[in-house]
């Protein structure tokens, strides 16, 4: 055999063994990095994933808080306090979920939009029943302070303007014709009637119990 031909043999079994070699190893550093990327698109999923889930939590806590702050206020004869935080955190999620709409397909969107409607008509309705109790102690809220604490901003300001169309209202259509002494609005009777109205605390109410508070004593008035 010639050693031409021996060399040539040798060095084509070394290149074909290299070759292998080298083959097995591009193969497993593809697959290295496949399942790298692999982990990290599940990585990112699962982070999208636990996102939508606290958003989930947190809007389903807010709901409850605005729900029972709903019922509560429909069903109270005194104004309560503001829920400022959970409106706040409400109306940005709607507004997240509105944008969230427009990259969805019709039946999640459709879904999507019942949630969103449902939570708008809780605010809306939350809203107005606090409207309509300023409305109808106007003066009474605005010159108290802790009903003051109760109102937000835009609520104390409603007040006040509603307060002062009223009287202007009321002067323009008889106090300017009577005497000045019976123009005012605040005056107090002789009985002890105030002109200014009040809400009646002594109002029946359902309470419902949610913690274990031991004894109680309600108040026997």
């Amino acid at each position: 055999m010639n050693t031409d031909d021996l060399y040539s043999d040798n060095l084509g079994s070394q290149l074909n063994q290299f070759g292998s070699i080298a083959s097995d190893s591009l193969d497993a550093a593809m697959d290295t990095d496949t399942l790298e990327m692999d982990g990290q698109g599940a990585d990112v999923q699962d982070t999208v994933d636990d996102q939508e889930e606290d958003d989930e939590e947190f809007l389903e806590d807010d709901l409850s808080i605005l729900m029972r702050a709903w019922v509560n206020e429909r069903n109270a004869p005194d104004l309560l306090e503001y829920e400022g935080t959970t409106i706040e955190n409400l109306m940005e999620l709607v507004d997240f979920q509105t944008q969230k709409i427009k990259s969805q397909p019709p039946m999640i969107a459709n879904i999507i939009k019942v949630d969103v409607d449902r939570v708008k008509y809780l605010v809306r309705s939350y809203l107005r029943t606090r409207l309509a109790k300023i409305e109808q102690h106007a003066m009474h809220y605005t010159r108290d302070d802790m009903y003051k604490e109760r109102m937000s901003q835009n609520e104390l300001e409603y007040a006040k303007g509603f307060v002062s169309l009223e009287e202007k209202h009321m002067r323009r259509s008889f106090l300017d014709q009577l005497p000045p002494h019976l123009r005012g609005l605040d005056e107090t009777a002789g009985n002890g009637m105030n002109m200014v109205t009040k809400p009646n605390l002594d109002a029946a109410v359902f309470c419902r119990v949610r913690t274990n508070v031991g004894e109680f004593q309600f108040d026997t008035r």
